[in-house]
């Protein structure tokens, strides 16, 4: 595996992976801490237009609450519901695309389009609930040489092909502030998989914010196309929680939407302040 490719994939774990998970979830209302079922959960969220799942990828629990949320949703909004994934990158959307219609079997699908390995038995039930709806999923991702790339020279060097760069984000930026801290903080804590030294920390931020600029804008032009349509984001919670990273670089591109955020929190961690609009609660195993 090419050893920049293995640094997303350890930060990824870092940021977004737990380890198990089985019972049912629960939502509630992050401000007035009501508990609430997928159906009520979806009344609540139709005023929005962009709805961040935040996941820890690895928990069953949450991907269970998703396909719950998603159908939930779907009862509300009908057609005018898109399901966007960071789990599937942008030059891949053609035979998403092709397989949501029937056109492409699942086999050649999963074949050709880099699909996690958690694929079928966490994101399986969402894209094929959508295919069986014939709802639109976004592959909202970059594609993952790119940010390993970036995880490599710290930027986008000039010897990207040509052909690669239509995939790229118009905007790159890796900002200062919260979002940064927050990721700082969490590759040199004592549970980070592998210690880095600052120039290879600043390289795996870029590459972090390079997807959360793709995933921006493929969620921006997406809404752009598809007014008044409804779209059910699904991403690692570190991507939208407090309404940072994605979510923030789509606020700021599209500050006319209206965007909600769920975090997961872990059942043991009543009382903590959530960081998002709504809390998915679990178990962690």
């Amino acid at each position: 595996m090419n050893k920049y490719i293995k640094t997303i994939l350890l930060s990824t774990a870092l940021l977004c992976f737990g380890a198990g998970g089985a019972s049912a979830a629960q939502f509630s209302d992050a401000k007035s801490g009501a508990e609430l079922s997928a159906r009520q959960l979806a009344q609540n969220l139709s005023k929005y237009d962009v709805v961040f799942f935040g996941e820890y990828h690895d928990q069953g629990e949450i991907h269970q609450a998703e396909l719950e949320l998603l159908q939930a949703i779907h009862k509300v909004k009908g057609e005018k519901l898109a399901l966007s994934m960071e789990m599937f990158e942008v030059d891949n959307q053609t035979k998403l695309n092709d397989f949501l219609a029937g056109s492409l079997s699942e086999e050649d699908f999963l074949a050709t389009s880099r699909p996690w390995p958690n694929y079928k038995t966490d994101y399986a039930p969402l894209v094929n609930f959508a295919k069986e709806n014939k709802l639109a999923v976004v592959a909202a991702n970059v594609p993952r040489f790119l940010a390993a790339h970036v995880a490599k020279n710290n930027a986008l060097t000039d010897d990207i092909e040509e052909q690669y760069k239509k995939w790229l984000p118009e905007h790159i930026y890796a900002p200062e502030g919260a979002y940064k801290d927050k990721f700082y903080a969490q590759m040199n804590s004592p549970e980070a998989p592998m210690k880095m030294p600052p120039a290879r920390l600043a390289a795996v931020y870029a590459a972090q914010c390079l997807k959360d600029d793709k995933m921006a804008e493929s969620i921006a032009a997406f809404s752009d196309a598809h007014k008044k349509m409804q779209v059910l984001h699904i991403n690692g919670c570190f991507h939208s929680d407090a309404h940072l990273g994605t979510a923030q670089k789509l606020e700021a591109l599209r500050p006319e939407l209206k965007v909600a955020v769920i975090t997961p929190l872990e059942r043991k961690q009543k009382g903590v302040q959530p960081a998002g609009d709504f809390v998915v609660w679990f178990d962690r195993k």
